[in-house]
């Protein structure tokens, strides 16, 4: 999730003490998973197809590109490093990423950390951390020699204008009935064509409350984001 401005916390509910020598037992504070709210859904057109998948030249073309842009997020803290010469050694599977590409980390004494699924655009799930210039090159240059494939086309606009509609719709309004504050939505034409880089999506992130497993799962389930949204229309198609 992208991050909103700071909300206030949730304040739970309780009773005032009952006088002295009263009876009355004390109500318990409400518990603040319950207070979590849904709201109706409009009709949501069916999900749009992606374009074909990647070609073998395609995917290539895409993992150079992706490399060019680790590449500049390296010059974008060290302005003077200097690019190592890596030779590309394959591609990652999901069988042999920790393996081969946590090896390489290591061999670099990069920290690594737990892997997460790879992202359609070649970038592996599995990260380091980096605190200097030299572990920022090491770990470009392990990525480099090892990535994993990219076979998913980027979201083609039919995509995006579904994925717009959901947000302004359904998620951004069922975020606010929770007490999200929630920016006004840019123009779906621009919005679209933002893409890769948003500058508007919908989220708690910020929001206290949600830092809480419980509460976040409940709002999850309460207002489901697209990707849960269309995993669950293709799990029933």
């Amino acid at each position: 999730m992208t991050a909103v401005p700071a909300l206030l916390t949730l304040l739970l509910v309780g009773c005032t003490a009952s006088p002295a020598g009263a009876d009355e037992p004390t109500a318990a504070a409400s518990d603040p998973v319950d207070a979590i709210v849904s709201i109706p859904a409009p009709e949501f057109a069916p999900v749009p197809a992606p374009d074909q998948p990647l070609s073998e030249a395609q995917s290539e073309a895409e993992r150079i590109t992706q490399l060019e842009l680790k590449w500049q997020g390296v010059l974008a803290q060290y302005p003077d490093a200097v690019r190592p010469e890596v030779a590309f050694e394959g591609y990652l599977t999901d069988e042999d990423e920790a393996a081969v590409l946590g090896a390489c980390y290591e061999d670099a004494d990069l920290s690594v950390v737990p892997s997460t699924p790879a992202d359609t655009a070649g970038y592996s799930g599995l990260n380091y951390s980096a605190s200097t210039e030299a572990d920022l090159i090491a770990g470009w240059a392990c990525n480099a020699a090892h990535s994993t494939k990219a076979t998913t086309p980027p979201p083609n606009d039919d995509e995006l204008g579904w994925v717009y509609d959901y947000l302004t719709s359904f998620y951004a309004p069922c975020l606010e009935a929770n007490g999200i504050t929630v920016e006004s939505a840019p123009d779906r034409d621009a919005w679209i064509e933002s893409w890769p880089e948003f500058g508007w999506f919908p989220s708690a992130a910020a929001d206290q409350r949600f830092l809480d497993r419980e509460m976040d799962a409940a709002l999850h389930e309460a207002c489901p984001d697209p990707g849960t949204y269309r995993l669950e229309h293709r799990e029933r198609s």
